[in-house]
């Protein structure tokens, strides 16, 4: 079971198989356990490990668990059944350090919702007639449910998973014939505890399989006979090798299409573990053509393609969503997605093009951006058509999510000539982004008393503007109001500021290094990098100070590096004495080897190797790097770049820039996942802290609050910054040792989160 590599802390290897929680209590080397609450260890009684390994499914795991498990473990083990299934925790008491009776573990189970190991012993006065059903002898060739003779060991079953092979047990029994109808009819006949109210079952998805069964039969790879027969919950993963497809992520335009066109009869989606409704469930189509949510545990219930009505929909709409597609017959396929039409404006993730309208937002059949595109107009330019989808509250005012919030950023900023933003709700950080940072105009519909009238704003007007249609002249206003576009950088830049990854920075710089590596294009982006600044610090018009001041602005944190490179690049070509030297690059797999000075200037493919987390050669290194330390020892060799500039010309501004873009270009943010750490973000703040102790010679007094940022950081980033201190730090910096350690010193130490 590869995912218990995911967390060796919690588990040691006690035989094939069978593993042993090492924390609660602890255990010692010697083997023995030794309990919190006494200076005294015992081994754990031997009928444990025989019981762990009685018990263990043929292709799974057992864990011998303490019988008092905290939170943190019975949330580790969830995620475990999660992503496998296959497992069985074996209890041990933690005052005989024997196996519990069936008291205790039916007490525990139904605390734990995970298959247990029971001793034979435990039930030698007989199966209680309560527990017949979830109770299974070990070896037992009976149904489910029934227990047979005695044995020397069972597995106990939650009930929830009892009670959802019981309801997948009818449709072995009836004689009509898979369809949409026996769907329908096998649904409505009851409900399994497995499923939450929101339909999307998580945890044993065996209520999913009853809905393909019962619309197509077998699946592919699992036949019915055989799941009845298994005392294993059925996982995600499981349920995809049943399926024999694996999900992807796909716009639900597409997925509409796929069910249009026929080509579809069922789709099974995949809800990301950060949705607000995470899990599973089926999209069917009936002979009629409409479609209806199926979750084998509910009615089947029509689908309603509207998140604000419907909570179900959010998920068809969540770029981090994954689908199956099941045609006529049952089987998945991959569908053929459309050719990429050839765009004029540079769009950004998650926008389309339609005539002279650039949409962005979730696509679909929604009845408000319907609406819009019959009154749009050609007002003189490209437009863009926000589908609003609200993000988290904020006291600062209403939200985007972050992903439109991302996408509507990078689409203004790449293309000037457009002047005007609809959005299909009022939303307060849309009109900052719009109007206050991008000097552009925004249209959006509001609502006085009983009356909808559409709000006109742009950097040219004192209040918003109040029209009772857009074709009413809002759209025209909306362009007057807007700032005159700016020119944009030639053709060469924008085709490297506007890659949509570093990877992509990269392969566009060696295929246009000769035409980029001028003093002509460092000119073109200074230029645009004190074009951004000075947009930061105009006043703003929300009555906040400056545009930077503002919560909702977005600072553009790529250009500085673009220079930089270029920059780094331009001094590499003139160095006589750098022809066929190999590119400065880490020398040692271990973040803690001795520092080496660098005895040669660096070029470009330094900065892109951190930018990139370009791997690194094991053959080289003497052994294989994970791309976590990769990532690391990239960072380790720049800053160690900035203890010699005068040989390496690389300083700690160049490198600040640097580390500040990395992860920052648009397809890297839009990747993201909704609340995961701001790793990279992290060590920025870090690095920012040095370059001012260097240029203050001492550091910031608000150094403290600006390292809150590095509470994300990970034990192996801690180690690392720990050695760089001491190691880089303080040889460069020798009369601010004393700050250096106690800087080293906060960062050894988790501390209040950025922004809490």
């Amino acid at each position: 079971m590869e995912v218990l590599a995911d967390c060796p802390e919690w588990f040691t290897l006690a035989g094939l198989g069978v593993f042993v929680y090492q924390n609660e209590p602890r255990r010692s080397p010697s083997g023995t356990v030794i309990d919190g609450d006494t200076s005294g260890s015992r081994a754990i009684d031997s009928r444990v490990y025989d019981l762990a390994r009685q018990t263990r499914p043929p292709t799974g795991v057992a864990l011998i668990i303490p019988d008092q498990p905290s939170e943190s473990l019975r949330a580790y083990l969830h995620d475990l059944v999660a992503a496998d299934g296959q497992l069985v925790v074996v209890p041990f008491s933690s005052k005989t350090f024997g196996p519990l009776d069936l008291t205790d573990a039916v007490r525990l189970q139904d605390r734990l919702g995970i298959v247990m190991g029971v001793p034979g012993s435990a039930v030698d006065g007989g199966v209680p007639t309560a527990l017949e059903a979830r109770l299974v002898p070990i070896g037992s060739t009976e149904k489910l449910g029934t227990t047979g003779r005695s044995a020397t060991a069972y597995r106990l079953l939650p009930d929830a998973l009892v009670a959802n092979r019981q309801k997948l047990g009818e449709l072995a029994t009836g004689t009509q014939p898979p369809s949409v109808a026996k769907l329908a009819s096998y649904s409505a006949a009851g409900a399994s505890p497995t499923a939450g109210g929101d339909g999307f079952v998580s945890g044993d998805l065996t209520p999913l399989a009853g809905v393909y069964y019962a619309t197509f039969g077998d699946l592919p790879q699992l036949p019915l006979a055989e799941l009845l027969a298994s005392t294993s919950p059925l996982s995600r993963s499981s349920l995809n090798a049943a399926l024999d497809w694996q999900p992807r992520p796909m716009p639900l335009a597409n997925v509409l299409r796929e069910f249009k066109s026929g080509r579809a009869s069922a789709a099974l989606v995949h809800a990301s573990s950060e949705s607000r409704t995470p899990g599973s469930l089926w999209m069917v189509m009936d002979h009629a053509g409409r479609l209806g949510w199926a979750n084998g545990t509910q009615p089947v219930a029509s689908v309603v393609l509207d998140a604000a009505v419907d909570e179900r929909a959010a998920n068809l709409e969540d770029p981090h969503s994954e689908f199956v597609l099941v045609g006529p017959k049952g089987l998945p396929y991959r569908p053929e997605l459309p050719p990429e039409p050839t765009w004029t404006p540079r769009l950004s993730a998650n926008a389309r093009r339609s005539g002279d309208t650039i949409l962005l937002g979730p696509d679909g059949p929604y009845a408000a951006t319907k609406e819009i595109m019959r009154q749009l107009g050609r007002p003189g330019g490209p437009i863009v058509l926000v589908n609003v989808r609200r993000g988290a509250r904020s006291k600062h005012g209403s939200t985007l999510d972050e992903l439109t919030a991302n996408s509507l950023h990078h689409l203004l900023e790449k293309n000037p000539a457009i002047s005007v933003v609809v959005a299909t709700e009022d939303n307060d950080q849309l009109k900052s982004i719009v109007v206050n940072q991008h000097g552009r105009s925004s249209a959006q519909p509001m609502m006085l008393g009983f009356e909808r009238f559409w709000a006109v704003e742009g950097p040219r007007s004192s209040y918003p503007e109040q029209y009772q249609s857009l074709t009413g002249g809002a759209l025209a206003r909306a362009v007057a109001l807007a700032d005159k576009p700016k020119a944009g950088p030639s053709e060469l830049v924008a085709g490297l500021i506007n890659q949509p990854t570093w990877k992509g920075v990269e392969s566009y710089l060696e295929q246009h290094s000769s035409e980029l590596l001028t003093r002509e294009v460092v000119r073109e982006l200074t230029h645009l990098e004190a074009a951004s600044v000075a947009n930061g610090e105009r006043p703003s018009r929300y009555g906040i100070g400056q545009v930077k001041d503002h919560p909702f602005y977005r600072p553009n944190l790529t250009l500085a590096a673009f220079r930089a490179l270029i920059e780094q690049g331009l001094r590499a070509k003139e160095d006589p004495e750098l022809g066929g030297k190999r590119p400065l690059e880490p020398q040692h797999a271990s973040l803690m080897d001795a520092i080496e000075p660098h005895t040669q200037t660096a070029d470009s493919s330094l900065f892109l190797g951190y930018l990139t987390s370009r791997p690194l050669d094991p053959a080289r290194l003497g052994q294989a790097v994970g791309d976590y330390v990769t990532g690391l020892l990239w960072l380790r060799e720049l800053l160690q770049a900035t203890r010699n500039p005068e040989i390496t010309k690389v300083d700690l501004a160049a490198v600040l820039a640097v580390v500040r873009a990395k992860g920052e270009l648009e397809e890297e943010r839009a990747a993201r996942r909704p609340g995961q750490p701001e790793i990279f973000r992290a060590h920025a703040a870090m690095v920012a802290v040095i370059a001012d102790f260097e240029r203050l010679g001492g550091p910031p007094a608000d150094w403290r609050e600006r390292l809150k940022a590095t509470d994300c950081l990970t034990g192996t980033d801690r180690v690392f910054w720990h050695f760089m201190i001491s190691n880089v730090f303080m040889p460069m910096f020798p009369e601010g040792k004393a700050e250096l350690r106690s800087i080293r010193e906060f960062m050894a130490a988790c501390h209040d989160k950025a922004g809490v």
